[in-house]
């Protein structure tokens, strides 16, 4: 693997775990406090699409919150898809352009 391809594993490990801290501590603040505001909307949702989806919907369902949230239901796992979508194209097209270059030996 290229320093490129160990950057972006790198990023994707950091926002999904960070996103997963984030609801667990949610998940606290709203059992210690049943009114709490705790974290936004606006952010968890700006967290999944910048390559947090898949810690927020492993968290969803590990710590069964956020589940009754419509928002939460629809566009997670949406946004999941997209970003695996464009994952696999972009490793598509980095991977044949290794291996014209002959920088990546085909199995």
């Amino acid at each position: 693997m290229t320093k490129e391809l160990y950057i972006a594993l790198a990023y994707v490990l950091f926002i999904n775990t960070i996103t997963f801290v984030m609801f667990y501590v949610d998940k606290l603040e709203h059992r210690r406090h049943r009114h709490a505001r705790g974290v936004s909307t606006h952010l968890f949702m700006t967290l999944a699409i910048f390559g947090g989806s898949l810690g927020e919907l492993l968290a969803m369902f590990i710590f069964r919150h956020k589940l009754h949230h419509k928002e939460f239901l629809i566009f997670i796992p949406l946004i999941l898809i997209v970003e695996t979508v464009i994952a696999a194209v972009i490793l598509h097209m980095y991977l044949s352009t290794s291996v014209e270059s002959g920088d990546l030996v085909p199995a």
